[in-house]
């Protein structure tokens, strides 16, 4: 069902292209599959010019989109509501993204990785609650909006576990930080 209403949403391309991301080694195909879901989030010509050789326009670039991303993100888990009990994370997450961010800065994306998916599933905690640890969680969230849907069915595809090449786990990282730079 999930898959369908996927489909649904952002065409079989884009959707052959979630899967295949994942289980691809070839960096030129993993950016390639990356661009096809950088186009759902409206990041292609972004995400584009971060999968370039190095550039003056690419530091730029990458800069920017840090920066976004963590303007973003801190102004969308101070401004969530959240239950008594959550508070502490909530502190954790802006705490965390400082560091993630810093990290992301000095393009260490090798020793940030699993801190930056953490940080991704804590927010999406952060804004849904225990919604978010349902098994229907992604059929909910592609319908109350689709984008974010996408973006959940790419972070459950996403694995904790630092991959093999460390330019194929900033492209990861990469796409992330496109959805939520712009969420």
């Amino acid at each position: 069902m999930q898959k369908k209403l996927l489909t649904q949403m952002i065409g079989e391309k884009a959707v052959c292209a979630m899967e295949d991301l994942f289980s691809q080694q070839a960096e030129s195909v993993v950016k390639e599959k990356g661009l096809l879901i950088a186009e759902v989030f409206d990041s292609a010509h972004i995400f584009g010019l971060l999968t370039e050789k190095p550039s003056d326009d690419r530091d730029k670039a990458e800069k920017k989109l840090i920066k976004s991303f963590y303007n973003n993100l801190t102004l969308l888990v101070q401004k969530t509501w959240v239950e008594k009990s959550d508070e502490a994370l909530k502190e954790q997450v802006l705490f965390q993204l400082d560091d993630v961010s810093a990290a992301l800065e000095e393009k260490k994306y090798a020793t940030v990785y699993e801190k930056f998916m953490l940080l991704l599933y804590d927010t999406v905690y952060l804004l849904f609650g225990q919604q978010s640890k349902k098994d229907d969680f992604g059929e909910y969230a592609l319908r109350i909006d689709p984008d974010f849907g996408v973006f959940w069915q790419f972070l459950q595809k996403t694995s904790f576990s630092v991959p093999k090449s460390e330019d194929i786990g900033r492209i990861y990282i990469l796409l992330g930080m496109c959805f939520l730079a712009n969420y």
